[in-house]
Formats: structure tokens, C-alpha cells, sequence
């Protein structure tokens, strides 16, 4: 019986070849990575604390935020304050819309933001008018609506009143201010003054082609308030005349009867020590009292009851000087142009100056 041994050895080595090349394989290709590592996601860093900063390698780009604070420097630099393109070419083109047609002379200037501050299409207005030319001494830097709300207070108020009480033209408009970044009367408290959006104009007084100048502080004349203080004053000093006088008179009533009394004495000593002196008297008193008294004249009466004169007359209200007259007329013809108008009623602050602004209002501006 032949024995079949010879496949067995066969099968073997082609089995142990088969598992050398599966080993040969492995070792020799890549492996495939796991799903995973196919997109890798950075695993979360957590934020340096704010007492040890962030370490950066040189030559590595800044991180956009950090634990640690800026310093006031870096900030500045980094931060630019200033208006975006487009809005300073919109307001330049409102502008150019809105005093198209107008007689003025204005320069466009750069746009200004500093804070709260600025605006984005600021002029600086040299003139209004042609016929006349109203001259700004100096020129002044104010928004396109301002040179507007001026050009046509100039045209309805200003130029008919000064032809009117004076017979000439205004062509100076002198120590004007406008764009300020501050707050109202320098406060640091109070609210934005409209000077620090450019919406405001400050004015001291006028100039006319004859020569003439009108100051608000010289020309207004007494305000209400300048009035009132006078007549309380006034009235002061007439109490405390009253009251010195009242007291000499009650002094020498005072002495008169004490000299009286010292008289009275000494007659009474004199007579007790003369024997009969008393009836003698007493007879004396009789006959004065019968004999009639002599009347004064009616005019010397009359003259006499006329009280006299107090030596200072109460404070009066000054009449109005042509110039006073004019800024008046011209601080309320202002009040249907401008939201705010003040002057030297409103305040002592405002006593040298008209103050006239644009900020918008419910119904009527303010007006003092």
C-alpha cells in the first residue's frame, strides 16, 4: 500500500510563503491612518491668566485678542478715530447741494472726529452775501446748515434792520467762533456743547460800511437783570437813610427833653427859694394863656407842608440807544432761524455775545 506523504510538505512551505509575503507587506506599505486623522482639529487651548502672557515665538504673528491689557499707547496707535469714507463724501455732496445757488465763500475743510467731537464735512466760512458782502473776522468753522440758517437771517433781518436805523449795510460780522470740542460753558459735567458738532456760531458784534461798530457787550444797554439790581439797590440805601435819620431825630428828642427836665429843676429850686415868686408866676401863665396867638400866612403854610425832595430818585430804565434798538431787533429776528438764541438776557456768560445754534427743538426755540 503505497502512503501519500509528498503533498504535505508541499502545502506547508506554500503556506509559511504565503504568511512571509502577508509579513513583507505589512512592513513594507504605509498603513492606513485612522478616520480621525484625516481632518485634525487642533485640540482647545485655554488663555494664559493675566499675570504670565502668552510666550510668542519671534517671528510668529500677534494673537488678535491677549489675556493681558493693551497698553494706552498701542491702543491709540492701532485705533484710528476718524469718519468712514463714505460718510465724509455723502456730507461733502449734501453740502455742495445745500449752499448750491447761495452767495458765499467757504473753504471745505478735513473732516474732524475726536470723540464725541467733530463731523465729517466741516467748512470754514469766510463770507455771506454779495451785495454786500458780509465779511467773518475771523472766518469761522461751522457746518453747511449754519452757513445756510446765517446766509438767510443776513438777507431777512440783519441787513434791512441796519438800512433802517442807520443807513448803511452790515459787511463785518466780528469775533465769531464756531467749532469747539467742549461742553456747554466748559463744564465737565454738563452735556455736548453744539459748538463741538460744528452747529454753533458765537458773535460779538458788527461792523457797517460807514465806519461804524456795534458791540453786544457796549450796545445792548441795561438788561432786566442790570434794571432790578439797581432799584433793590436803590431802594437799600433809601431804608437806611430813613432809619439814620429817624434815629438823630429820636436822639435829640432825647436830649431836648433831658435839658428840659435839668431846666424844670432849677426853676422849681429858684422859685421855692423866693418867697411869693410862685403866685407871681402862676399869674404870668394866666395871661399868656389869654392872649391870642398871631396866624402865620396861608402861602407860608403851604410852603411849609411841601414835603422835601428825596436826594436820590430810584433807578430808571434807560431809553434805548439807536445801537441797542438794532441788536435787539436783530437777537429776535434770529429766533425764527435758529433753535437757540441767546444774548445778553439769557446770562452773564452770554452779556459780550450772541449765541445762535441749530439743535433741533419741539416747537419753538429757545430764545432769551
Amino acid at each position: 500500500m503505497t502512503r501519500r506523504e509528498e503533498p504535505i510538505p508541499a502545502l506547508s512551505a506554500g503556506l509559511s510563503h504565503l504568511m512571509l509575503t502577508g509579513v513583507f507587506l505589512l512592513v513594507a506599505l504605509p498603513g492606513h491612518p485612522p478616520l480621525r486623522e484625516l481632518s485634525p482639529v487642533p485640540p482647545p487651548v485655554a488663555a494664559p491668566a493675566p499675570s504670565s502672557p502668552a510666550v510668542v515665538s519671534p517671528g510668529a504673528p500677534q494673537p488678535a485678542s491677549s489675556a493681558a491689557e493693551p497698553s494706552p499707547a498701542v491702543e491709540t496707535a492701532d485705533v484710528k478715530d476718524e469718519w468712514p469714507q463714505e460718510e465724509v463724501v455723502r456730507g461733502r455732496e449734501q453740502c455742495m447741494h445745500l449752499l448750491s445757488g447761495m452767495a458765499a465763500e467757504f473753504e471745505m475743510m478735513e473732516s474732524i472726529k475726536k470723540g464725541e467731537c467733530g463731523l465729517p464735512a466741516p467748512v470754514l466760512l469766510k463770507s455771506i452775501g454779495s451785495d454786500p458782502k458780509v465779511v467773518f473776522d475771523p472766518p469761522v468753522q461751522v457746518n453747511c446748515r449754519m452757513v445756510a440758517a446765517l446766509g438767510k437771517w443776513a438777507k431777512t433781518t440783519l441787513q434791512p434792520n441796519a438800512r433802517a436805523r442807520f443807513s448803511s449795510s452790515v459787511t463785518r460780522v466780528v469775533g465769531a467762533s464756531g467749532y469747539s470740542c467742549r461742553n456747554i460753558y466748559n463744564l465737565p459735567n454738563a452735556r455736548l456743547s453744539q459748538h463741538a458738532l460744528a452747529n454753533a456760531i458765537d458773535i460779538g458784534g458788527f461792523g457797517l460800511a460807514n465806519g461804524r461798530y456795534i458791540s453786544v457787550l457796549k450796545g445792548w444797554g441795561p438788561t432786566v437783570r442790570d434794571i432790578q439790581a439797581a432799584a433793590k439797590r436803590a431802594k437799600a440805601k433809601a431804608e437806611a437813610e430813613a432809619k439814620r435819620k429817624d434815629k438823630a431825630k429820636a436822639g435829640d428828642k432825647e436830649q431836648a427833653s433831658s435839658k428840659s427836665t435839668v431846666a424844670e429843676a432849677k426853676d422849681t429850686a429858684a422859685t421855692e427859694a423866693v418867697p411869693g415868686r410862685r403866685e407871681k408866676l402862676a399869674k404870668q401863665v394866666t395871661q399868656a394863656s389869654l392872649t391870642p396867638i398871631p396866624q402865620k400866612p396861608l402861602l407860608a403854610q403851604k410852603k411849609s407842608a411841601v414835603p422835601a425832595e428825596p436826594a436820590e430818585k430810584p433807578a430808571e430804565a434807560q431809553k434805548p440807544t439807536k445801537e441797542a434798538q438794532f441788536l435787539r431787533s436783530i437777537h429776535g429776528g434770529a429766533c425764527g432761524e435758529f433753535g437757540t438764541v441767546m444774548g445778553p438776557e439769557a446770562n452773564d456768560p452770554h452779556r459780550n455775545h450772541f449765541h445762535l445754534d441749530l439743535i433741533s427743538r419741539r416747537g419753538r426755540g429757545y430764545c432769551e
